[in-house]
């Protein structure tokens, strides 16, 4: 009490000494600007917390300031991955207590006291941390995050725990995602079905490979989302969330990457937080070589008699370049309104070369004709994407009114050359085709959520999506030494239009018995138009245009929870999608694969209705998560991939899409992580799946009908393990992971593929806080080789290709920063003190 009641008095005395300085400075020239910089200096107390045991920094601990003699709080931080931490815009006089907190520790508490003018900084030293030995153990099982979060509605990977994929693009890091695979093209499978792509949350032109790995914080996984999203996510949503910037002051991460086949790649990526402000800036460049090889094998038939054999080996090189960028900034209009703004820029450049080696045999594998045939592409391209984003909040907890508007812009460039060497009596033939492509897309959305009690919500909202491309192609045949000649079959120019118009409402209840309830609607009004201008032609859709088309464009929702005691929860959840052929399905032109195989589109294709149905099951233990779950798919006329004989030459195969029959598929994935000796991470993902298809082999011949029906299923794991601390430093914050995969084979309408397996190994070393070493050994064995084996009867064929071989990459990455919440003020105060003094002519030093 006696120490208290002198403090007062002493707090007292300091400011009737405050006041009487003060009155002195109104006496003299200039003393009224002085008065003001005087009211706007603001205290600092700073320090740096250390492990008592270790002496090593404690990053993330909370330090909040108190009032001496009260318990609300007036400023508070977090300290920096050096431990370090600095609490601003205090009371330039005044006495205040401290509290610092970390999880597993003991919590500190001290006194401290800001004193002007030469004592508004204050330094608190360093802290010991004590570990809380009954408190750590128990939070130890939540102390370190895994790469994989459950819940009932969706799954979240944390791409930052991944090790392997640093230095990668996104690609790399779907083949690590639980139930997801990627195939030959780059593309990603989830559940065997083509999911919507989402980057923050919004449709993008940007293509897995486009985007760098080191920029992502974590993928969404949602297989049967809610009305809230597009219908067309028919395969579910896979949403990269990238990386933001939520620390005050500034931090960053520099990264240099080297890796087999001319691999080099960088990353810079700088956060700056201040006040309502908030600026993120990024940067990636990658390059890389990549050698593989590929084989078509295929037997001619009639009447199952054999009629001849074509074999096609293939060894391409393929070279990527590409850079990404972006800068963001938020500002903080006040505690419930906030915009923001972001601009995203992609460009790069693909080149390829495939050597071609191809046969044709007659019925006893004599060769009749036998040849070599070079392709060379030479693409570039380039995109922009510009988001304005507003939030809003209100008094009420969790209601909230957003808008965003979104818009991409996209232009490449392309070049195919073909070049056939002679053949016997055959001159050699140059194909060369130019092409050039613009597409521009809009979309504006806008969501508010309104809490009505503790048990039911109101959720609405509206999206509009507009998207033009413009594609050209011009082709030309040199045949030996003649003059090129003008392809006219594989020459066009496409010009398309599409718009979706969307609005939908979501209620959530509750039920008896505790079950929560969300069932929702949404509509969508679709049109799609494309015109071929040199040959007059065109095809379209629009749902709806009639009242028989209304069950078309509504897509209902309902879902079911549950939870019960012992940390479980239940989800029964219904849904209604729509797939949408793409522009190459609908595109009517002939799109040359090699000698032997092209594509063409189907103008007459209709889209696909799917009706989804999933039972999901959640368990939490100790220090472990099981998520498992039944879902089937109902397909409306699903659009199915064939190919057939050409009526011109029976010998070349004519690749293309048609509706086939109503089909069933339905499956079982389980994922199941849990951590061992607080440094085994293990991560196991298993998806078993059936399948029905039903189609034809031409769709204008009823007798071609083919059936496929059969099991299938995947696996993957990821096992992390952390080597414990040793007194050699060397060995201290070393993680090593094992990535694995296998794919059995799968049904497919005219065959079934064959299976693919592989693993990546990958170690990690952390030295102190800044510098991260890493380097990963992708495809050990060399064996993600994928296949297809198809039959009719009209052919027998396999295929086998491959995305990438295997590759060696070695990262190192730099993490920088300073946890400042005032780093431009405190600058700017300095330079009001000595412009209010005229330069400091009265001699006094505020700079402490």
């Amino acid at each position: 009490m006696l120490q208290l009641c002198t403090f007062v008095i002493m707090r007292y005395l300091l400011f009737i000494l405050y006041l009487f300085t003060m009155s002195l400075y109104a006496q003299m020239p200039g003393a009224k600007d002085m008065s003001k910089i005087m009211k706007d200096i603001r205290g600092r107390a700073y320090g740096k917390i250390r492990d008592a045991q270790t002496r090593k920094p404690v990053p993330f601990a909370t330090i909040s300031v108190l009032w001496f003699n009260k318990d609300s709080i007036i400023g508070g931080a977090l300290s920096g991955e050096n431990g370090e931490f600095s609490v601003e815009d205090l009371p330039a006089m005044g006495g205040f207590r401290y509290r610092i907190s970390q999880i597993g520790y003991k919590t500190l508490e001290g006194r401290f006291f800001v004193q002007m003018p030469n004592k508004i900084e204050v330094d608190l030293g360093d802290f010991m941390f004590e570990i809380d030995s009954k408190l750590l153990q128990e939070v130890e099982v939540v102390a370190q995050k895994g790469s994989m979060g459950l819940s009932i509605d969706k799954r979240d990977y944390y791409v930052d725990k991944d090790i392997s994929v640093r230095g990668g693009t996104a690609v790399d890091v779907m083949k690590n995602v639980p139930g997801v695979s990627v195939d030959a093209d780059g593309n990603a499978q989830l559940r065997n079905q083509s999911p919507i792509i989402f980057v923050d949350g919004r449709p993008s032109n940007l293509t897995l490979q486009q985007i760098p790995a080191d920029q992502i914080e974590r993928v969404e996984i949602i297989t049967n989302p809610s009305v809230k999203y597009d219908a067309a996510a028919t395969g579910g949503i896979l949403n990269i969330i990238l990386k933001k910037n939520l620390k005050p002051g500034y931090n960053g991460m520099l990264m240099a990457n080297t890796g087999t086949n001319d691999r080099y790649g960088s990353m810079l990526n700088l956060n700056i937080k201040e006040g309502r402000w908030n600026l993120s800036l990024m940067h990636n460049y990658m390059q890389a070589f990549n050698d593989t090889r590929g084989s078509t094998n295929r037997t001619q038939l009639s009447n199952n008699d054999t009629l001849g054999y074509y074999i096609l080996n293939t060894t391409t090189r393929m070279f990527n370049r590409f850079q990404f960028g972006k800068i963001g900034l938020e500002y903080m209009l006040n505690n419930r309104n906030s915009i923001s703004a972001n601009v995203m820029f992609m460009g790069g450049t693909y080149k390829t070369t495939e050597w071609q080696f191809y046969q044709l045999q007659d019925s006893a594998k004599n060769d009749f004709v036998n040849g070599n045939r070079q392709n060379l592409q030479n693409a570039q391209f380039g995109n922009t994407n510009a988001q304005l984003y507003y939030r809003k909040t209100f008094p009420k907890a969790g209601e909230e009114w957003t808008a965003d508007l979104n818009y991409n812009q996209t232009q490449s460039q392309n070049g195919f050359t073909f070049a056939s060497a002679p053949v016997y009596t055959l001159p050699q033939t140059v194909q060369n085709n130019t092409g050039k492509s613009a597409a521009s897309q809009m979309v504006f959305q806008s969501d508010y959520v309104k809490p009505i009690d503790d048990s039911r919500k109101f959720e609405a909202g509206v999206k509009l999506f507009l998207k033009s491309s413009d594609s050209q192609n011009n082709a030309s045949l040199t045949i030996g030494s003649n003059q090129p000649i003008t392809d006219s079959s594989m020459s066009n120019r496409y010009l398309i239009d599409e718009r979706i118009s969307a609005a939908y409402i979501n209620y959530n209840t509750k039920l008896p018995f505790n079950i929560g309830t969300q069932m929702g609607l949404r509509f969508e009004e679709s049109y799609y138009a494309g015109q071929i201008p040199n040959s007059n032609q065109s095809f379209s859709y629009h749902y709806p245009i009639r009242m028989e088309d209304l069950s078309k464009s509504l897509f209902p929702g309902i879902y079911f929870s549950k939870k019960i005691s012992g940390g479980q929860e239940w989800q029964l959840n219904f849904s209604r999608k729509i797939q949408r052929p793409n522009f190459f399905q609908l595109m009517p032109f002939v799109m040359f694969a090699d000698k032997q195989n092209y594509r063409i589109g189907n103008p007459q294709l209709k889209p696909e209705f799917r009706n989804i149905s999933e039972i999901n099951y959640n368990k939490v233990f100790e220090r472990s998560n099981y998520l498992g779950s039944l879902y089937a798919r109902y397909e409306e006329q699903p659009i199915t991939e064939i190919a057939y004989p050409s009526p011109d030459n029976p010998s070349v195969l004519v690749n293309t899409s048609t509706n086939g029959k109503d089909s069933w598929r339905y499956g079982s994935e389980h994922t199941f992580k849990t951590t061992w000796f607080n440094a085994l991470d293990v991560m196991l993902n298993a998806n078993v799946f059936y399948i029905y298809l039903k189609g034809q082999v031409i769709a204008t011949d009823p007798t071609t009908t083919v059936e496929q029906k059969g099991y299938s299923f995947g696996f993957k794991s990821t096992l992390t393990y952390r080597l414990p601390g040793s007194k050699i430093e060397a060995f201290n914050q070393w993680s090593i992971q094992l990535n694995a995969q296998y794919d059995a084979p799968r049904i497919l309408l005219l065959g079934y593929s064959q299976p693919i397996y592989g693993f990546d190994l990958s170690f990690n070393k952390m030295i102190g806080t800044t510098w991260i070493i890493n380097a990963t050994l992708s495809d050990v064995l060399n064996s993600r080789i994928m296949g297809f084996h198809y039959e009719t009867p009209y052919y027998i064929q396999d295929l086998s290709r491959r995305r990438e071989a295997r590759f060696f990459r070695l990262s190192i990455s730099y993490i920088f920063g300073k946890m400042d919440a005032s780093i431009f003020k405190k600058a700017k105060q300095l330079r009001s003190m000595g412009e209010g003094q005229g330069g400091n002519q009265d001699g006094l030093d505020f700079s402490k």
